[in-house]
């Protein structure tokens, strides 16, 4: 996961009073506070790792301005040097489209599709293009109606896209849709999540999905 850490963090005088206030109050066995405090010292103290190696060896690949591009040339850039990290999480908003839908969508997709288009094009390049794995998600979907203010509000599916080289199965993974079988006009979904992400966790992950998700959720053969 790509963690966006304030540079005055790296400080070393910060660093040392945030130990120093983290062991005197939440030095205690089996304490929420505890784990979390120390989680972040872990993160803190990664962070300037990470930071000098996305140095290291910096993209020559021209990113776009937006944040997103800014964040997918640092991953490019990790990635390049080889860091040790599996998994990077990037994050794009607002979807939360319930006014002035069409104009706020095709902004946001050519946002996201001009990162997109360079960062592969810079693993491709560079011969990691079958090695990584870009997944895209979305905390909710959108219902199928319009609604009032030109746009739609929370629905119950959404899609999930997948760009890599090491795919097995191209194009569209399951059936579209039926926009003429709704719940209360609501899409009705045919694919659980969990099973995709179980698939992402066992066979490109290589980890125990059933450890981390509770239960067996079956596998798809994209990957």
């Amino acid at each position: 996961m790509l963690l966006k850490i304030p540079k005055k963090l790296f400080d070393n005088s910060q660093e040392s009073l945030y130990k120093k206030l983290a062991a005197e109050n939440h030095d205690h066995e089996h304490d929420l506070a505890s784990y979390l405090y120390n989680t972040l010292g872990s993160t803190i103290n990664n962070s300037g790792y990470i930071f000098k190696e996305s140095k290291t060896k910096p993209t020559d690949k021209v990113y776009p301005g937006t944040q997103i591009g800014k964040d997918f040339k640092t991953i490019a850039s990790l990635i390049k040097s080889d860091i040790n990290t599996q998994v990077y999480y990037l994050s794009v908003g607002s979807f939360d489209t319930h006014t002035n839908q069409n104009q706020k969508q095709n902004q946001l997709f050519k946002t996201i599709n001009d990162a997109v288009e360079v960062f592969t094009k810079d693993m491709k390049e560079n011969g990691k293009f079958n090695d990584i794995m870009i997944m895209t998600f979305s905390e909710f979907g959108r219902r199928v109606a319009q609604n009032a203010s030109n746009g739609t509000d929370h629905g119950t599916a959404n899609q999930m896209f997948f760009i890599s080289g090491g795919l097995k199965k191209k194009g569209l993974l399951n059936e579209l849709p039926d926009l003429t079988s709704l719940n209360d006009g609501d899409l009705i979904y045919k694919e659980d999540f969990r099973k995709v992400y179980a698939t992402i966790l066992k066979r490109w992950l290589n980890t125990n999905d059933h450890k981390i998700l509770g239960k067996d959720n079956g596998y798809y053969d994209f990957v």
